[in-house]
Parts: C-alpha cells; sequence; structure tokens
C-alpha cells in the first residue's frame, strides 16, 4: 500500500512538472513576447503596466489561472523537496515531522499566495 502511495506522488509531480510548463509557457507569452501575440492578431499593449495588470485582475479567468499555477508551483516544489528530505531522513518520526512542516509550509504560502489576487478580483 505504502509503495501504491508513492507511485500516485511520483505521478502527481510528473502532471504537475507538465502542468507547470504549460502554464509558464502561457505566461511568458501574454507577458513578455507582445511581438508573438501580435504575428498571430492578438494585440496586447504593455501587459505589464499597472493599468493592464488591474484590469486582468478583474477578470475571474485570470485569477483562476494564476492560482491554479500558484497550486501547481507549490505542490511540484515542496513535493520535491520533500522527496529529497526523506532520503535523508533517519525514522520514521522524523518523516512525520517533515509531512507536516511542508504541509504547513503549503498551506501557508498559499493563502497568502492567492490574498493579493483575490482581493485585487474583489475590487
Amino acid at each position: 500500500m505504502l509503495g501504491m502511495r508513492h507511485t500516485y506522488l511520483w505521478f502527481a509531480q510528473l502532471v504537475t512538472g507538465a502542468l507547470i510548463a504549460m502554464f509558464l509557457g502561457i505566461h511568458m507569452v501574454i507577458m513578455h513576447l507582445e511581438d508573438i501575440l501580435g504575428f498571430f492578431g492578438v494585440e496586447i499593449h504593455e501587459p505589464t503596466s499597472w493599468g493592464s495588470m488591474i484590469e486582468r485582475a478583474g477578470k475571474g479567468s485570470w485569477l483562476a489561472f494564476y492560482i491554479l499555477f500558484l497550486a501547481f508551483v507549490l505542490y511540484h516544489g515542496l513535493n520535491g523537496l520533500r522527496g529529497i528530505l526523506l532520503e535523508l531522513t533517519p525514522s520514521a518520526k522524523v518523516e512525520r515531522i517533515i509531512n507536516w512542516a511542508i504541509i504547513a509550509l503549503g498551506i501557508i504560502a498559499f493563502a497568502l499566495g492567492t490574498y493579493v489576487p483575490v482581493a485585487l478580483f474583489q475590487g
């Protein structure tokens, strides 16, 4: 049973890695590659200006995009860190402490990371 659990965690690690690559690609194109978008007929003027950011912040689709992006990155990074730390773990007790610390860190980082986009979305 323990092996099955680790298989799911590893599969989630692979899936979140692929999703991060996809979301990062979308982010990079939208935010930093205006010329490429212009080539395809999409006009975004100054995507990093304050006005553009506030406009995007008011759209639910962008709120969902950034919250999902944050969730994928946090899971991927913290699960990877957990895996590295557990390779060094000498006991089951230390493993439980690491697991709970990673979960707590993830919840705190997610709450802090979603605060600003949600506040901007709400106006």
